[in-house]
């Protein structure tokens, strides 16, 4: 595959757009929820296949030692599992990187939900040059981020985001517009991939945007009601260099009007959801699909696709504008999380109490930097967010074990001698900067001060799918106490955010914290994959069922609760049973609160089925247990929705109970399991399952995806998934973290969302929905800001939020819609990302939903010209260089097309090039033959060679320049002699039917031929 170059792109020429062409319409998101051949690449395969394989070359080419080319670009299939199993060994899992690709995908996703109505955000609606634009502010936006300080400084989630809207576009373009039709003539190879050096890059582009006055689409013959039965093959102007995209119904560009009577006119989208593809000129170009009812250039949807992951591995990869290049390979590395090992992130109260704690959490990270610093299992990020009252953070960031190491060392526990403390503000800022689905840790002897606090730190939790522990050593009521604090006295919000987190709180003393932070090992080692979690009160013996796949390494067990020595008894697959020490467990803590063991189950005959048994219990406890595994086996999910097109889009907000939806599991590393039978939704304590569905793959280019349609509870609940391994044993895969249900439904509205447009100085704003599906109820409606730069709360000095109205009353199935509007003062610095999140609350419930928009403050952009060459009044020149050959009387008789002349001709412009048209063409059924050969490619300079037979005795050339100034020039045989023969019928007004004659399709495939070969030995020649 090869990218063409600024100087090639001129070399595009004018006959080269002649035949083929299809529609705009940006590619689906995915298979699941809509029926699209088995095929079809989606924005999911796209997006995941070009990542990949950019960090598989990039893999091979800075290991080359290791590898040859192709040991890992040529892994069939290619997925970030194998990959990561290839090139790191079983020690490593690819769950961080899975969770980067899937970050960038959902923003990619979003914006064909939350921008469809933008014809930009798509290149629809001859967007061509605006979109260019746009994605030149998006690149200007993420490398000013990106290339600030060393590598712990960028907000790499915020990075992300960029990347998605930029790949979105990027993808988009190669789908609606005419590039791959454009291109399709300029190799021998039609199928050759080539991308745009320039989109994104360079303004303007050297391809220039097609005028509105250029109607550059011709209706489609067939039944415009029938989109499959319509043929739109050849529905693009011939002989132009012009790049042009389809309108689109619904957007904010509509479709400029054309003569009903004509034939010709701007392009549709096209597809059986575009109402203009009726409108001349009818049909479409768009290529999303492979199904002629959604893509009237359906057959070029693999080439468009192909095109579109090459454009995403280049966007990452490339050894010229890759980021790779431009930001380095440290921050490389941290943008994909490549690194080995999650972060480590602790949030520490550093209040005068805290002395003991402060001192163990220092010994704790010692040992672990100590003991795995170079391996596999050290923390590629450490986090340390301090608190006390009345202040909390800076946060510290670093890469460097040592760095960290020290700045723990440099902490000192004094102040805030009051209680409670500001333990939330400083756990919102742990977990603004962690690495997402890493484990979190807070050391705290008090209650928290700033509860108002706990819904955006659950939002947090939520987006950033973190797990948060607790080690308490005390309360503000049991500061005093010698022995571990009781779980009544523990703050509401720690419970909280541990239950909808799928965390866990553990308590001691002082004089035990040393030990409790060894849990910390335990998660390190074995808490990759979560197996099982459940709570219980009320009984006296609990027997947990926990099946031990092939996948597995090693169980990490953890058991909360009111215990004595002989509670916890486990039994192997064998049927030996014993305490966690008798049957050789590492045990981390223990104590009568608390447990935590591990237990190595590499062996053949440690697969199966174990026992966990509780004996002894006090009824008056809630025990809780937990269980984990070291294992590449695991699952994501997301709660879709559909449009009316059947298209499926992740939820807003939080999941009305009761509702219908379609649950997407995606499978981790799926080459290890041979199927996935059952998805499970558990209420939150874990002992009853509220519903089992079953797990329908999905088919498609993208390994590993299951869906279920089902009716959500009305309860909160987590998901669990069931199936074989590929060794036929069963496993069991958990994600902790708690999905609460509400009554009212909040979503955003796409068609008033301007809050991409946020410039210094200006606002943006988004509208909302909300739907009542409860009771009678008084809605509240609040809004925050987070600046993500700084990771504080924004006061109101740089960007605000208001919303409009502040409340809601509605009764039962009642819909009600607002406004946000975001405000950023002139002062703020461009590239200022901010998140703003929406809180709709009942007053008749706890029920509470939010959504939140990612929003960033862009530069504003400089009033620039739409068409570059406004100023040209220059006209272009045409001369004929040389001519051989002639036609007589005679030879332009019956045998006509025995006899040939030829005409060399040049075409010269200050700036570009267009267009050259040919006039006569032969018609459809004529005798003539033509040809024409370009021996000179460049913007502004074009020689070429024509050729013709006496039945083509005559030929003008009219060339075209950007401004649409022109000029023409020409060979004439028959004029001095009109008198003494008829005109030959390939002579006349240049006529451009529906199809190509078979006498141009010749001639053209003859001249591509030709084309190709001179622009081979001139590319080889400048290399």
């Amino acid at each position: 595959m090869r990218q063409l170059t600024a100087t090639t792109m001129h070399i595009l020429w004018v006959f080269v757009a002649t035949c083929l062409v299809r529609q705009s319409g940006a590619f689906l998101p995915s298979n699941a929820g809509v029926s699209l051949p088995v095929t079809d690449y989606t924005l999911t395969d796209i997006t995941v296949q070009g990542i990949v394989r950019a960090v598989a070359r990039y893999f091979e080419d800075t290991n080359p030692d290791r590898y040859r080319k192709g040991d890992l670009t040529g892994l069939n299939p290619l997925t970030p599992s194998r990959l990561f199993q290839r090139h790191y060994g079983d020690c490593v899992y690819s769950t961080k990187f899975e969770r980067v690709i899937k970050a960038i995908l959902n923003t990619n996703i979003q914006i064909s939900n939350k921008y469809s109505h933008r014809a930009v955000w798509h290149f629809n609606g001859n967007q061509i040059d605006n979109g260019n634009r746009k994605m030149m502010g998006i690149q200007d936006t993420l490398l000013t981020l990106l290339l600030a300080g060393d590598e712990s400084t960028p907000d790499y989630d915020v990075a992300r985001q960029y990347c998605g809207q930029f790949l979105h576009m990027a993808q988009s373009f190669y789908s609606n517009t005419n590039w791959i039709e454009l291109h399709r003539w300029l190799n021998e190879n039609p199928d050759e991939i080539f991308t745009s050096s320039e989109l994104g890059i360079h303004d303007p582009l050297s391809l220039r945007q097609s005028p509105e006055s250029e109607g550059m689409c011709q209706n489609c013959a067939g039944n415009i009601t029938r989109p499959e039965l319509q043929d739109c093959s050849n529905n693009l102007r011939p002989y132009v260099h012009y790049l042009t995209s389809g309108y689109r119904s619904g957007q904010d560009v509509t479709k400029p009007a054309a003569d009903p009577e004509s034939d010709w006119g701007a392009c549709s989208h096209g597809g059986l959801y575009d109402a203009s593809r009726t409108e001349v000129a009818t049909g479409g170009i768009n290529k999303e699909s492979s199904d002629p009812r959604r893509s009237p250039h359906y057959t070029l949807h693999k080439q468009a696709a192909l095109t579109a992951i090459q454009a995403t591995e280049d966007f990452f990869y490339h050894p010229e504008t890759g980021l790779y290049r431009l930001i380095g390979e440290q921050k490389f590395r941290k943008l994909l999380n490549l690194d080995a090992g999650t972060s480590l992130t602790f949030v520490i109260d550093v209040s005068g109490s805290m002395s003991d704690d402060v001192a163990a959490v220092k010994e704790e990270t010692i040992r672990l930097v100590g003991l795995h610093g170079e391996t596999c299992l050290a923390a590629s990020k450490y986090v340390v967010a301090p608190f006390n009252d009345p202040d909390y953070g800076p946060v510290f960031v670093t890469t460097d074990d040592q760095r960290c190491v020290e700045y723990i060392n440099a902490l000192t526990a004094n102040g805030g001698g009051d209680c409670p403390e500001l333990a939330n503000s400083g756990l919102e800022l742990g977990v603004q900067n962690s690495i997402n689905g890493a484990n979190v840790y807070v050391f705290t002897d008090a209650t928290d001060k700033d509860s108002e606090k706990v819904p955006d730190v659950l939002a947090l939790i939520e987006q950033k799918e973190v797990r948060v522990i607790y080690l308490l050593t005390g309360t503000c009521s049991s500061r005093r106490r010698k022995r571990a604090i009781d779980i009544s006295s523990v703050s509401p919000s720690y419970v909280s955010i541990a239950a909808a987190s799928g965390g866990e709180i553990y308590r001691t003393d002082k004089s035990g914290i040393r030990e409790l932070t060894q849990i910390i090992e335990g998660d390190i080692r074995a808490s990759q994959v979560k197996i099982i979690q459940r709570t219980s009160r009320g009984h006296s013996a609990l027997d947990v069922d926990i099946p031990v796949d092939s996948t597995m390494r090693e169980l990490l067990v953890s058991v909360v609760g009111s215990l004595s020595s002989n509670t916890v008894i486990i039994m192997n697959p064998n049927g030996m049973e014993g305490t966690p020490s008798e049957m050789g467990a590492n045990v981390y803590t223990s104590s009568d609160v608390q447990l935590v063991f591990s237990i190595n189950v590499t062996e053949p005959n440690a697969k199966g089925n174990w026992l966990l048994k509780l004996r002894g219990l006090d009824l008056s406890t809630e025990y809780s247990v937990k269980v984990s595994a070291n294992s590449h086996l695991d699952f994501t999910f997301d709660i879709l929705e559909t449009d009316a097109t059947g298209t499926a889009f992740p939820i807003d907000g939080k999941p009305v109970g009761g509702a219908e939806v379609l649950l997407m599991i995606q499978v981790s590393a799926p080459d290890t399991a041979s199927s996935v039978s059952e998805i499970r939704l558990h209420n939150s304590a874990g002992d009853a399952t509220l519903l089992t569905a079953s797990a329908e793959p999905v088919t498609g280019r993208t390994e590993g995806i299951f869906t279920a349609s089902l009716i959500l509870p009305t309860e909160p609940f987590f998901v669990s998934i069931v199936g074989l391994d590929t060794q036929g044993r069963e496993f069991l895969r958990t994600q902790p973290s708690e999905i609460t249900v509400v009554k009212f439904k909040l979503e955003q509205l796409p068609s008033n969302n301007t809050i991409e447009d946020l410039v210094p100085g200006g606002n943006g704003t988004f509208g909302f929905r909300v739907t009542n599906d409860g009771p009678a109820d008084t809605l509240n409606i609040s809004v925050s800001v987070l600046n993500r730069t700084l990771s504080s709360a924004v006061t109101g000095s740089l960007v605000t939020a208001q919303v409009s109205p502040t409340s809601m009353v509605l009764a039962t199935g009642q819909t009600r819609e607002g406004l946000v509007t975001v405000t950023a003062t002139r002062d703020v610095p461009a590239g200022t990302p901010v998140k703003v999140t929406l809180f709709v609350t009942s007053s008749v419930s706890s029920s509470r939903n939010f959504l939140f928009i990612e929003a960033t403050v862009f530069a504003v952009q400089d009033e620039v010209d739409e068409n570059p060459d406004k100023n040209d009044h220059i006209a272009p020149t045409c001369s004929i260089l040389s001519s051989g050959g002639g036609c007589t009387v005679d030879q332009m008789g019956r045998d006509c097309q025995q006899h040939t002349w030829w005409v060399r001709a040049r075409a010269m412009d200050d700036a570009i090039v267009t267009e050259v048209v040919l006039d006569p063409e032969i018609e459809s059924g004529g005798t003539g033959k033509q040809s024409l050969v370009y021996e000179n490619f460049t913007a502004d300079d074009v020689t070429f060679l024509y050729s013709a037979s006496c039945c083509c005795p005559m030929v003008q050339f009219t060339v075209r320049d950007g401004a649409s100034n022109n000029v023409s020039c020409g060979v004439d045989h028959y004029t001095k002699i009109s008198g003494q023969i008829d005109e030959p019928v390939s002579n006349g007004p240049m006529h451009i039917p529906l199809g190509l004659s078979t006498c141009m399709i010749g001639v053209i495939a003859a001249a591509v031929i030709v084309a190709t070969l001179i622009i081979a030995g001139v590319l080889r020649s400048r290399a």
